[in-house]
């Protein structure tokens, strides 16, 4: 209950800051409500501009926050299900027996979104930033939102609806609302309904999560916004200086031994 009430405290404390805005409502003019010399002119003009720079900077560092209000409305929703047994029971029965589910379909479209950028890429349909920075933006999204995804798992150690371990939060779920919000980064302003098919996808995989028995209600909204917070933050710190050069210094390389198949990424300095 501790982690919970950590991280509600955490997003608390980042709406609160939202919820702060400072007043705009100034007036600047003598008691005759005009200006009776140059100087004074001068003086108010430097005191406008300076308030026309704060607001400026203001509205731009609400811009900069807005995307993290969604995520962190889930996360906190999730955290406090996720301790409301009855809630959530009662979710779980309703879903397994109305919409019951054990294929393994959910396993790879919450890929899609993110092979839809670089298949859209591929057709000529460019997105926000070029293949070299999108390629990096990936690459980052998906390392980090399986490292906070994989250390919250272990921390909360939550049992699964089917007696399983590791059920807070859902990675299925949290993988696919951030390869959602990577399509929705590159492409949302192109056209609205980019967005929609992302978020749906990974809508899907969520509710297939519960209907499969693996994964509670709880489980799924944290890890949506889990997965959407990991692609922000990947968007926030990333240093857009991957281009045409910098790809071509990137290898892929596949390799077998006895015990495991995967690739491995090679960049030459």
């Amino acid at each position: 209950m501790k982690k919970a009430f950590l991280i509600i405290c955490i997003i608390g404390t980042l709406l609160n800051v939202l919820a702060n805005e400072p007043e705009n409502d100034i007036f600047l003019k003598n008691d005759q409500g005009n200006f009776q010399s140059d100087f004074s002119k001068t003086r108010f003009s430097t005191e406008i501009d300076s308030l026309k720079n704060s607001e400026t900077e203001i509205k731009s560092s609400r811009k900069s926050i807005k995307p993290f209000i969604v995520p962190a409305v889930l996360i906190t929703t999730g955290t406090i299900l996720n301790y409301s047994d009855e809630a959530k029971q009662n979710f779980q029965n309703w879903m397994i027996e109305n919409f019951a589910y054990s294929g393994n379909v959910d396993d790879w479209i919450r890929y899609i979104p993110g092979v839809a950028v670089f298949g859209l890429n591929a057709f000529g349909v460019k997105g926000k930033n070029n293949l070299g920075n999108c390629t990096a933006i990936l690459i980052k999204t998906v390392v980090f939102n399986q490292v906070l995804t994989g250390t919250l798992k272990s921390a909360f150690n939550e049992e699964r609806p089917n007696g399983g371990e590791h059920s807070f939060p859902s990675g299925h779920t949290s993988i696919a609302f951030a390869l959602a919000e990577f399509m929705h980064r590159e492409y949302g302003g192109k056209s609205v309904w980019y967005s929609v098919g992302a978020y749906s996808c990974a809508t899907t995989v969520g509710l297939m999560r519960v209907a499969k028995n693996a994964h509670w209600i709880s489980d799924v909204i944290a890890g949506a916004g889990i997965g959407m917070l990991s692609t922000e933050l990947v968007y926030l710190t990333h240093r857009y200086k991957w281009g045409k050069k910098s790809l071509s210094q990137l290898d892929v390389i596949p390799f077998s031994n006895k015990k495991q198949n995967g690739v491995m990424l090679v960049y030459t300095f």
